[in-house]
């Protein structure tokens, strides 16, 4: 008896830590969007944490830029890309999904409280409805509502083929330390060829270690090195 107690033990500890792993970078962190919440906006969203972006049940299945993805498919897609870089690479006309699901609260326009699958029974509708009854919006600040006016283009180049050797960037099978679960420039790439830079290339949503959600510090422009032999 003692022996099965305390293997439960174990396994409720294991398992709370596995919960406080995933849930740290995002609780307290700028995208724990509950946080911003009025009362209704809390009562309708259960207080949940990821109901925000995902839902495990009746998901956007024609969205492809996330898993499990509980918004609407984005209407507000007419961006300005960057266009053709110093190297002589062009970016996509138009954003990839894998950015999409960032700009889906990111564009300064959409609803951060825009979901298809409410909490709770009946709460289903793949049109979009907002939690709580009122849309609430990205501050208007450029260096948060990145795709505010619809321009990117005084931003990195997202929807860009990643070419080795163009602007000094190295092969996609290097090596990356401190990068967390991403272990070679290979991991980076999104899109459906897995071969473009796209918002996820360099942030992590889930995790603000970083403070800006990048996937490693930038300290010395160590972000920027890991692909740009410079």
């Amino acid at each position: 008896m003692k022996t099965r107690n305390l293997f439960l033990a174990a396994t409720v500890i294991l398992a709370i830590g596995a919960s406080s792993a995933f849930a740290y970078g995002v609780k307290g962190s700028k995208h724990e969007l509950i946080a911003g919440a009025d009362a209704n906006e809390r009562a309708a969203a259960n207080n949940e944490l990821c109901v925000y972006c995902h839902t495990p049940h009746a998901a956007n299945s024609e969205f492809k830029g996330a898993p499990i993805w509980n918004k609407p498919t984005p209407t507000n897609t007419s961006f300005q890309m960057y266009g053709t870089t110093l190297a002589g690479n062009t970016t996509e006309s138009s954003v990839g999904d894998a950015s999409k699901a960032c700009l889906s609260c990111h564009d300064g326009v959409s609803g951060l409280n825009a979901v298809i699958n409410g909490p709770g029974s009946g709460n289903y509708d793949p049109n979009g409805s907002y939690l709580g009854g009122t849309k609430r919006t990205m501050a208007l600040v450029e260096n948060l509502a990145i795709g505010m006016r619809n321009d990117l283009t005084n931003d990195h180049p997202i929807g860009i083929i990643y070419n080795p050797g163009d602007a000094g960037l190295k092969p996609i099978d290097t090596t990356l330390t401190n990068w967390g679960a991403n272990k070679t420039i290979a991991s980076l790439l999104r899109g459906p060829d897995k071969n473009r830079v796209e918002c996820g290339s360099c942030h992590d949503p889930h995790n603000s270690d970083t403070g800006l959600f990048l996937r490693t510090n930038n300290a010395g422009s160590a972000l920027c090195l890991g692909c740009h032999d410079k």
